[in-house]
């Protein structure tokens, strides 16, 4: 198992790399199995097609968002610091993983995807309506898309620059009365 778990990762690896590398229209499963070092055939024991493999990648990068808000926000109450601290993460794995992220924005539209994506990023900003609802925020729901959208947007400004955008950060801060 373990060394199914390793093939897995590795292949998954491969893509992140080539994505950044590439984008995801230059991601084929030739290119990621002659990256990972493994046959054709293995890729297809791990993923039901290349659709498959694609949102696996941005499941495991959406976890790993999940693991790095978990950890900003340990032991911090619900409210303004908790959030930001937590949007925060996002865009520092953001920045961390630029294939991940260079796949998930050219894949926004793949209808085969879709679905999934826009479930797990509305998961992610489902997180943070405690933080509104602690604030005193009407309409708390509605106000952290909002914020999760900005934040989504500061992670492509940051994509395209190649690093974090301090002003934009202390601009989501400020939004956030901080």
């Amino acid at each position: 198992m373990a060394g199914a778990l390793q093939t897995r990762e590795a292949l998954l690896d491969a893509g992140a790399a080539l994505a950044e590398e590439h984008g995801l229209a230059g991601v084929s499963v030739n290119m990621v199995v002659a990256r990972a070092g493994v046959a054709k055939g293995t890729f297809y024991v791990h993923f039901k097609d290349r659709a498959a493999f694609v949102d696996a990648m941005h499941a495991r990068f959406h976890a790993r968002v999940e693991a790095a808000a978990g950890e900003a926000i340990a032991g911090l109450p619900p409210g303004a610091e908790r959030l930001f601290r937590g949007f925060e993460a996002y865009l520092d794995v953001s920045l961390a993983n630029r294939g991940v992220k260079a796949l998930s924005l050219e894949a926004r539209s793949d209808p085969t995807v879709q679905d999934s994506m826009a479930a797990r990023r509305e998961r992610l900003a489902a997180a943070g309506v405690a933080d509104l609802e602690a604030m005193g925020w009407d309409d708390a729901g509605a106000a952290v898309q909002l914020l999760a959208a900005m934040t989504r947007e500061i992670s492509v400004l940051e994509f395209d620059a190649g690093h974090r955008l301090p002003a934009s950060r202390r601009a989501l801060k400020r939004f956030l009365g901080i």
